[in-house]
């Protein structure tokens, strides 16, 4: 009986650890951490840029930052929440925050960031793809 039991755990032991291996997730990227400001957003082929500043409005970025944590500002509010990495360059963002007097540019993020689940990241600049092969690219603040 305590063969048994042993060998058992023992397989037990060998499913868990090669079952990890190719969907094993990351809670934080750190080529990912720190703060990536929105330059454009690509829809259906056409770019829309960042507009100029405007006066009471912030610039639309996201922070990753250790253990998974996010956080981020649109065009006129903060968000909070989580991200998590895996293999095959997959992500994953939850969280929110307020969308009250958002501008078409903030709205535009905000309505894609939940349905964000690939990113591409060189140098400093972070393409964080949604529906449809549409994107988020931002650039490197910090």
């Amino acid at each position: 009986m305590k063969n048994l039991l042993h060998s058992l755990t023992m397989v037990l032991f060998s499913l868990l650890v090669s079952s990890c291996g190719k969907t094993t997730t990351i809670s934080s990227n750190m080529e990912l951490t720190g703060k990536w400001q929105l330059e454009s957003i690509v829809q259906e082929e056409d770019t829309i840029r960042k507009p100029g500043p405007a006066k009471g409005q912030l610039d639309v970025s996201l922070n990753f930052k250790d253990k998974g944590e996010l956080e981020g500002t649109s065009s006129t509010n903060y968000i909070t929440g989580f991200y998590e990495t895996a293999q095959q360059n997959t992500i994953q963002l939850g969280g929110g925050g307020t969308e009250r007097a958002e501008t078409s540019w903030g709205n535009l993020f905000v309505n894609a960031l939940p349905n964000v689940n690939v990113y591409d990241l060189k140098s400093n600049r972070l393409i964080l793809f949604y529906e449809n092969n549409n994107q988020l690219i931002f650039s490197r603040v910090q």
